[in-house]
């Protein structure tokens, strides 16, 4: 069976932060849609997204690599959440597909029908997939219905009941927590770490309210770590202090207090400050000092502009920022709730961020359009610093992004 996540057309609600990675890459939990997809089922998982994503992100050999073969086709909605269903639609007889509401959420299916349903799902039009199902397979409506990722901000509200439900994918690889210093402190019974962690003490771990997850990571004196909580392998947890409901790793560092919040790999909030019911996507560096606010003082639900949509009440007391991949924040700025930080841009020199800051800009008081070969001469700095490289590919998913976002810069110097 070949396995295969696609982009519907929602993905446009997410277009703050998916101009360098597809949507079933973002993390929800302890895993992004991909990485669970992967860890239900046990075998890779390939893409099917927009067009300048798919050189890097898409299966080495093509879409017609995976068709070549006559194994059935399994196709998962990339903004599925919980994955509840996924095992019994890979058991269901061919050309079986599975929809709730309106919305497909995936199939299974021979190469040849899988052959025409493609056509459409990669240009993101899944309702037209849909109806071409409805034509020639089986359709199964899932009542009640299966969650899906609506809106970012779904991101922060779902984080903490999807980390209690990969709590079991997780306890098949980490082993319960038993701790043999009297300077690791556990409350609760849940805490599960992977023996390659380096746990310098003191350290409290607090798991009354949900399990807490600690891959090969680096914990340092004086943490303290609430679950629900994940903490990816090669992260630093700096003598921070993380609240309830937070996703870290893999290979951040990490200081000060965050809570309820996601924070992709290889990204940095080394110093203190709050980050709060926040979502920072990979490679993000954010100054000594800055902070964000997730209350509106008067109390109010938080709004936030969404990219070609508008501004939308989000009915959320509680929302604080969302950073996209390859943002840099530096000291001492302030930023509100629902604030928006497109790809690549870098805010500086200022008391407080501007609310919406377009992709691949540069700038405080003033902003001017980032020069694509500027932005990516640091991100090759920052990205061989943690060992990595910057491959031609991911190279040219950043200046295609950065054509694709143009229009958001209009009238910037």
């Amino acid at each position: 069976m070949t396995v295969i996540l696609f982009e519907d057309e929602l993905w446009r609600h997410f277009a703050t932060l998916v101009q360098a990675r597809p949507i079933f890459e973002l993390r929800c939990g302890a895993f992004s849609t991909r990485e669970r997809v992967m860890a239900i089922l046990g075998r890779p998982a390939h893409g099917l997204m927009r067009p300048h994503l798919m050189a890097y992100f898409g299966p080495s050999g093509g879409l017609a690599s995976l068709l070549a073969s006559s194994d059935p086709i399994l196709l998962v909605n990339g903004r599925a959440l919980n994955l509840e269903w996924l095992t019994a639609l890979a058991c269901e007889p061919i050309n079986t597909a599975y929809i709730t509401g309106e919305t497909l959420l995936g199939a299974r299916v021979s190469p040849a029908l899988a052959s025409a349903i493609i056509y459409y799902l990669r240009e993101q039009q899944a309702e037209a997939a849909r109806d071409e199902l409805l034509r020639f397979a089986r359709v199964v409506e899932l009542r009640p219905p299966a969650a899906l990722l609506t809106y970012p901000w779904d991101l922060i509200t779902e984080a903490g009941e999807q980390l209690i439900r990969d709590e079991p994918l997780l306890a098949r690889r980490l082993p319960l927590f038993s701790a043999d210093s009297p300077h690791l402190i556990t409350y609760g019974k849940r805490v599960y770490v992977d023996p390659a962690a380096q746990l310098i003490g003191p350290v409290v771990f607090d798991s009354r309210d949900g399990p807490i997850f600690v891959e090969a990571a680096h914990i340092e004196p004086f943490s303290y770590i609430q679950g629900p909580a994940y903490i990816g392998p090669g992260t630093i947890i700096a003598s921070a202090r993380i609240r309830a409901e937070s996703c870290i790793g893999p290979v951040c560092r990490v200081g000060g207090e965050v809570e309820a919040s996601i924070i992709h790999g290889y990204s940095n909030k080394h110093h203190d400050g709050f980050l709060g019911h926040s979502w920072l996507g990979e490679w993000v560096n954010i100054g000594a000092m800055t902070t964000n606010s997730d209350l509106k003082n008067n109390y109010g639900s938080v709004r936030v502009m969404l990219e070609g949509i508008g501004q939308i009440d989000t009915g959320i007391l509680k929302l604080g920022c969302f950073l996209a991949d390859h943002v840099k924040l530096g000291i001492g700025l302030h930023l509100t709730g629902g604030t928006m930080i497109g790809t690549g841009s870098n805010v500086f020199g200022m008391h407080s961020a501007p609310k919406n800051v377009p992709h691949f800009t540069w700038g405080g008081e003033v902003f001017r359009e980032y020069r694509i070969d500027t932005m990516i001469s640091v991100a090759r700095i920052v990205m061989a610093r943690r060992k990595r490289e910057l491959t031609p590919a991911y190279e040219q998913v950043l200046r295609k992004a950065f054509e694709l976002t143009q229009p958001s810069r209009d009238g910037l110097g």
